[in-house]
């Protein structure tokens, strides 16, 4: 056997390696960044999948027909493994940027919104500070070797090129498992971060109705709007302890969902 028919019996299942930790680059924290340049993100993506090829693939048994077309199909399974990795990392994240997005609607700064390059689109204040702090909450609590390590476990939960033998089978429970237990935390993340605030703003519009009652030659509207941007900025400014302690608490509880399916299966 020529060395160029070995180098091409791996070539597939290298490629299927590759795309896994691709789906990474897709929607996981900081590697999906549109600040990246792309021909960063592929060189790493290349880079981590040819050094973890030898480990993961060696050995594993690929269909020997079936041609470009059930290539293609198995290379966008493992974009989707990879993807769906990267987003339950992100889940924190995404909770409290909606977080924010909650709370600025609720004291009138949704209207001042403008470009965030880190997320590619538009974003108030209370959004990119939630966002910011998050990230960095996330990369400090070693999110981002926990990511990596959950996807390169996954290679011996859901081995590369068996991503259709999960129909059916439970080959990915453990994986459902972490994206069920992952998303559940990010929403009660959400909640604790945003629920005090929407207290507060209500308790405000209540009682600026009733004062609307008692004193009907006042004018809420040009009153309210900034009694009610004053109060919600000072809630925020006060429960930064809170929003941190429940920051700290969620994400740590996604790291370890991620660190403990690599536990599992690494």
């Amino acid at each position: 056997m020529s060395a160029l028919e070995q180098l091409s019996q791996h070539l597939l299942p290298a490629i299927l390696v590759i795309s896994r930790i691709g789906g990474l680059a897709l929607h996981g924290p900081v590697l999906s960044s549109p600040a990246i340049p792309m021909h960063v993100k592929a060189f790493l993506v290349v880079s981590l999948g040819l050094s973890c090829y030898p480990a993961i693939a060696a050995g594993t048994q690929f269909p020997a027909e079936g041609g470009l077309l059930l290539a293609a199909a198995l290379i966008a399974g493992e974009l989707v493994i990879g993807a769906v990795i990267g987003f339950l990392a992100t889940a924190p994240i995404l909770a409290m940027q909606f977080g924010g997005v909650f709370m600025g609607a609720q004291i009138g700064l949704g209207f001042a919104r403008f470009y965030n390059p880190a997320i590619d689109d538009e974003s108030d204040a209370v959004e990119q500070i939630l966002f910011f702090l998050a990230l960095a909450v996330f990369i400090s609590l070693g999110g981002l070797e926990a990511m990596f390590g959950a996807v390169l476990s996954s290679f011996a939960a859901i081995p590369p090129g068996s991503v259709f033998g999960l129909i059916g089978g439970g080959e990915g429970a453990p994986l459902a498992e972490v994206a069920l237990g992952t998303l559940s935390i990010a929403l009660e993340l959400g909640l604790r971060v945003s629920a005090p605030l929407f207290a507060i703003v209500f308790i405000e519009t209540v009682a600026m109705g009733f004062l609307s009652r008692s004193v009907p030659q006042l004018n809420v509207m040009s009153v309210g709007f900034p009694v009610r941007l004053i109060i919600g900025c000072l809630a925020i400014l006060g429960g930064l302890a809170s929003i941190h302690e429940a920051l700290l608490s969620g994400t740590d509880a996604a790291i370890t969902r991620l660190f403990a399916f690599g536990g599992a299966h690494g």
